[in-house]
């Protein structure tokens, strides 16, 4: 059943004030209207305002007495201070906010404000509960970053692969070449790394063996080069650091060394017959190599030459 209003009945000031008031009660967001200042004062709150955070109505109007600070984490104040060429426009202003309902609980709501400034400021606060979508959202982004992360990075070591390595290095190289603003006093470095034998240990000691081993030097990579930009596995048995900028190349060098001293010390507990070493080449920029794949091949032309002649050693590219 349908009541239709003439004209004649909603001229009446009580009777629109009485229609208002049942809709207002029944809207599907929160409503509060007041008088700010020392003196503040509740000219209308309908039942959603209070029902949204679980309160009565007694208890709702004492809490903003108090002032919305004390129960929602916002200050009114600074809003309006921060936002008095909006309010002009009469627009809006919107703020996500964490609200404690009665039950300890947080709810996210969104706000809408509008200020009126006249002998008072009186404002217009409406709401609506927006913790589901909030929470779906923030569900979304972990995933996101998870997959993302999960794309990024080896399996087996979390470290970097080589796509990735690739667009880091890359994109890095691209950032210095167009930092106009900063001097770089020193080089970058690339270094490649490939565990000496591996096959063999594979064969000898089973994959599990050799995944240790490869767990081994990724943490050791990690320790020994944690100053430097990115940390990758390049795939199988090959490794790569890089930094975009080094103070030295001797720096470099010894810093490549004693990753191999201390590696070669983990035969006990990687539990084989010849202690664990791994042959790493090395290109210096910008002379050899202002690209990824340049420094690539650098790297792994000095790291061949270690591998053909002694393993277990360094060696620069030039």
């Amino acid at each position: 059943m349908f009541l239709f209003l003439g004209e004649r009945e909603m001229d009446n000031p009580m009777l629109e004030e009485k229609v208002l008031r049942k809709v207002m009660g029944n809207v599907p967001f929160g409503l509060v209207v007041t008088r700010e200042g020392k003196n503040r004062r509740i000219y209308y709150m309908n039942s959603m305002a209070y029902r949204l955070l679980g309160y009565t109505r007694e208890e709702y109007m004492d809490k903003i007495q108090e002032g919305w600070n004390t129960f929602i984490d916002f200050d009114l104040k600074t809003i309006v201070n921060e936002n008095r060429e909006q309010m002009k426009t009469g627009e809006p202003i919107e703020v996500l906010a964490l609200a404690q309902a009665k039950n300890g609980e947080n709810r996210w709501l969104l706000f809408r404000i509008v200020i009126r400034l006249e002998d008072y400021p009186v404002s217009y606060v409406s709401y609506i509960d927006m913790t589901e979508r909030v929470h779906a959202e923030r569900r979304q982004e972990r995933e996101y970053q998870y997959a993302k992360d999960r794309a990024m990075r080896d399996s087996l070591t979390r470290l970097f692969n080589r796509g990735t390595m690739e667009e880091l290095i890359e994109a890095k190289l691209a950032d210095r070449n167009c930092d106009t603003q900063r001097d770089f006093a020193g080089e970058f470095a690339y270094l490649a790394f490939d565990v000496d034998n591996f096959k063999q240990i594979n064969d000898a000691y089973g994959h599990y063996v050799g995944d240790r081993l490869i767990l081994l030097v990724a943490d050791m990579l990690n320790e020994h080069f944690k100053e430097y930009d990115f940390v990758g596995r390049m795939g199988g048995d090959e490794f790569a650091v890089f930094a975009s900028e080094v103070e030295s190349r001797e720096e470099v060098k010894q810093r490549a060394e004693r990753f191999l001293l201390e590696l070669h010390n983990k035969k006990d507990e990687m539990g084989l017959e010849e202690p664990p070493s791994v042959s790493i080449g090395i290109a210096f920029g910008t002379r050899y190599g202002t690209t990824f794949l340049q420094l690539y091949n650098s790297a792994d032309e000095a790291l061949y030459r270690v591998k053909k002649h002694t393993k277990n050693g360094v060696a620069v590219f030039e």
